[in-house]
C-alpha cells in the first residue's frame, strides 16, 4: 500500500464526484465487488463492473442525486478509508445527507472491492 494507492482511489472519487457512476468504470476491476452498508434492510454484494455501477447509480437517484464533500482519504490495512459528507441538490442550494465511509481495497491499479459503512467506528473496525 502507497500513495499511489490512495491517488488511484482519490481520482477515481472525484471523477465520480464531477460526471457520476459511470466515469469510474474504467477504474474499476471487472470483477469488481461492491458492499452495501449492512444495515440496509436489502443490503447486498454487487459484482462486476456493470452491476456496481448500475447500484452506484440507483442509490444515488433513489436518494435525490447530489455530490460529497471529501474530508479525508487515508490508508487503513489493506484498504483507503474515505469520508465524505453526502450533500443532495446542487452545490449553490443544498442539504447534508449524512457522512458515509468506504472502504476502497486497489488490487492491479484498479478498484476492486468497496465496502460501506455508515459510521466510522464501523469502517475502521472492518476486517480486512
Amino acid at each position: 500500500m502507497s500513495d499511489d494507492t490512495v491517488g488511484v482511489v482519490r481520482r477515481a472519487y472525484e471523477a465520480w464526484n464531477e460526471h457520476g457512476p459511470e466515469a469510474i468504470a474504467s477504474m474499476l476491476s471487472e470483477d469488481v465487488e461492491l458492499h452495501d452498508a449492512p444495515q440496509l434492510p436489502d443490503a447486498e454484494v454487487w459484482r462486476g463492473r456493470g452491476p456496481v455501477v448500475e447500484r452506484l447509480r440507483a442509490v444515488a437517484d433513489s436518494v435525490g442525486g447530489g455530490f460529497v464533500e471529501f474530508e479525508g482519504f487515508s490508508l487503513q490495512g489493506n484498504s483507503v478509508l474515505v469520508t465524505m459528507l453526502w450533500e443532495v441538490g446542487t452545490e449553490a442550494r443544498h442539504a447534508e445527507l449524512g457522512k458515509v465511509f468506504h472502504l476502497a481495497e486497489v488490487k492491479d491499479g484498479k478498484i476492486s472491492r468497496l465496502r460501506v459503512f455508515l459510521t466510522e467506528s464501523e469502517a475502521r473496525s472492518a476486517p480486512a
